[in-house]
């Protein structure tokens, strides 16, 4: 994922890029400035791989702005963005990857970003840090064989937690979310230690800074960090877009999601994402058995339609595809066990009997 800031002093214009460029699935951290100068501060103490600078700002421009950048790191690649078409030239005597019109189209973007990418192509870094939100939280340097990384206190843990879930986030919405009993300034003070001693756990373990940290947003580099949240969204992604599901996909996704997310830390905020991910998970197992379906695969549909139950018993749908796959695979006991089991979560969850056509099916079976 690229590390990226934008920079321009129209925040609908602003608002429209940060929302492409997060569409594309390609940009990791992304704060974004209106204030030049704010954006020079950040990159002084915070790599990053591109910088979106519109032209015409007050104060001081985006050409100006771009050699202040490089002198910081000529390896930050440069975009300018803006409404006037005569600053070409002039932008790429400026040793600019590229300009862009505004207002800006997501298929333009992408060629942008195509090009950022064949350039790194040939220099990929491996991530220095691991997390793992699914079925808890574990977090490991390069070197998985060693034991996870401890933190200093469950509120380092959270805030931690919160920062990965989030990927980028204002200071007051932190505060807001972890400190709310406090006064704002002892609820900035402890929000200042504790990213401290996440940043101090980090360093000690000999694993790059992976935390961006400006006035007024923190965020995460998800450049240096795999974490299978961000890998599982990705993937959800590849599927919703997919023509035809591809059944390692599925596969992946199994892989990833090993639990709720966070399981066994009473994180409030993280309840309603707990849940929007485990319906996702339930999305992709019915989309997968269902391609099997397709495939004429009956085995591996009915093992889709089985991971289903277990996560979600009520459904009485996916009970009659399961029993109607067990018959089909002449299971016949199994198809009777799923009926019983079906009958009995009903009437202990809502105090109602299987669908009359399930029971039909059945007791035709039976005779």
């Amino acid at each position: 994922m690229l590390r990226a800031i934008i920079v321009d002093d129209e925040e609908l214009s602003v608002k429209r890029l940060k929302s492409l460029l997060s569409e594309s699935g390609e940009i990791g951290a992304c704060p974004a400035f209106l204030d030049p100068w704010e954006a020079y501060e950040f990159v002084k103490a915070n790599p990053i791989d591109v910088a979106f600078l519109d032209i015409s700002m007050p104060e001081i421009n985006g050409m100006e702005l771009s050699g202040l950048l490089q002198a910081l790191d000529d390896s930050i690649h440069i975009v300018f963005v803006t409404g006037h078409d005569e600053y070409a030239v002039q932008a790429f005597d400026k040793s600019a990857l590229d300009y862009l019109l505004k207002p800006v189209t997501a298929e333009r973007l992408s060629n942008t970003l195509g090009r950022i990418g064949k350039k790194r192509r040939n220099a990929v870094v491996e991530p220095s840090l691991t997390v793992l939100l699914f079925n808890g939280l574990k977090i490991y340097g390069q070197e998985r064989d060693n034991k996870p990384l401890k933190l200093r206190s469950p509120k380092t843990e959270e805030l931690f937690a919160f920062l990965v879930c989030k990927g980028a986030v204002s200071r007051e919405e932190i505060i807001d979310t972890l400190w709310s009993g406090l006064e704002t300034d002892k609820a900035l003070k402890n929000l200042n230690s504790t990213l401290y001693y996440i940043r101090k756990a980090l360093s000690t373990s000999k694993i790059d800074n992976c935390i961006l940290a400006g006035r007024h947003e923190i965020a995460i580099d998800e450049s240096g960090v795999w974490c299978d949240l961000y890998e599982f969204e990705r993937l959800l992604k590849q599927v919703r877009l997919a023509p035809e599901h591809n059944a390692e996909l599925f596969k992946q996704a199994e892989v990833l999601y090993t639990g709720e997310l966070l399981k066994g830390k009473a994180y409030e905020w993280a309840s309603e994402k707990t849940r929007q991910l485990e319906r996702h998970y339930i999305e992709l197992l019915e989309a997968a058995a269902r391609f099997h379906i397709e495939m004429n695969e009956p085995q591996q549909s009915l093992y889709y339609f089985c991971e289903i139950l277990k996560l979600d018993a009520i459904r009485e749908d996916i009970h009659h595809e399961a029993i109607r796959l067990y018959a089909e695979l002449g299971r016949k006991n199994e198809a009777f066990r799923q009926y019983r089991m079906l009958e009995d979560v009903l009437e202990k969850e809502l105090g109602t009997k299987p669908d009359s056509r399930i029971t039909r099916f059945i007791t035709k079976m039976g005779e």
